[in-house]
């Protein structure tokens, strides 16, 4: 950690494969609607971020990736919630899952949480490994 960082969204550690997130920054899920939706994603995307570290995924370089390092809010923000294909493909093989089939449930776990703009990546992404 540099000096200038004031916090970190999260810890992981490849080698012990284990792993600390906290939601304190992520915003008043209380505040309104749309709080408690940036306060989701903002913690899905940290929490998701360290299991992938957890996971002995490093940090992505290739793509914009959730697997892409942060340091800040702001930038964090602007990254996605989804795994570039690479990373996908490492999780994939980590967890022994099909792809398609992981596309699928998180399809369906970002509507059931109101995420549409993500639900529709995971949708077009399975389409895609479909043809």
């Amino acid at each position: 950690m540099r000096d200038d960082w004031n916090f970190v969204f999260g810890q992981a550690s490849l080698r012990d494969r284990t792993g600390v997130w906290s939601i304190y920054r992520k915003g008043d899920p209380a505040e309104s609607t749309a709080a408690f939706a940036k306060c989701l994603t903002r913690t899905l995307h940290t929490a998701s971020h360290e299991t992938g570290h957890i996971l002995t995924i490093q940090h992505c370089t290739a793509f914009e990736c959730n697997m892409n390092g942060v340091n800040s809010l702001a930038e964090a923000d602007r990254r996605p919630l989804h795994l570039c294909p690479v990373c996908l493909r490492k999780v994939c093989w980590n967890l022994q899952l099909e792809p398609a089939d992981y596309l699928g449930q998180l399809e369906a776990f970002c509507r059931k949480h109101k995420l549409g703009d993500e639900a529709n990546w995971y949708a077009t992404a399975r389409q895609r490994l479909a043809k």
